[in-house]
């Protein structure tokens, strides 16, 4: 990984722990805004770690993220369209807020096991 890229990508993070520290001081609840920039700040940290000195994506990676984002998609589409039908015959009340939680909960969970289940193949997809 380059370091001006490297350099780049922890932005983000230093942006949140500024940002969850500055609203901190000043009396509102943003903690979680400096523990999520210290994640992301991790999370490229590791990302360099594990990479060395190899590039940081390749074609087999763009076609796991995407076969993984597609997979997700699938399952989420149908999550959404289970829990309107559970609203809609009385099974469950949900508010839009809460569905909408458990949505994209689902959706990043997913993605997550679907990556971490194609990386361990050596393809994915039919050909």
């Amino acid at each position: 990984m380059k370091k001006n890229r490297f350099l780049i990508k922890m932005i983000p993070g230093t942006a949140l722990i500024m940002a969850g520290l500055l609203l901190s001081f000043q009396g509102y609840d943003a903690l979680f805004l400096a523990i999520a920039g210290m994640v992301a700040i991790g999370v490229v940290l590791l990302r360099r770690w594990r990479a060395g000195d190899q590039p940081e994506k390749d074609e087999r990676t763009n076609k796991l993220g995407a076969f993984s984002l597609a997979y997700s998609y699938l399952v989420s589409l149908i999550l959404a369209l289970v829990l309107f039908i559970a609203v809609y015959l009385g099974i469950v009340d949900l508010d839009a807020v809460t569905a909408l939680q458990i949505i994209i909960y689902v959706m990043t969970g997913s993605t997550i096991v679907f990556m971490l289940i194609f990386s361990r193949r050596a393809d994915v997809g039919g050909s």
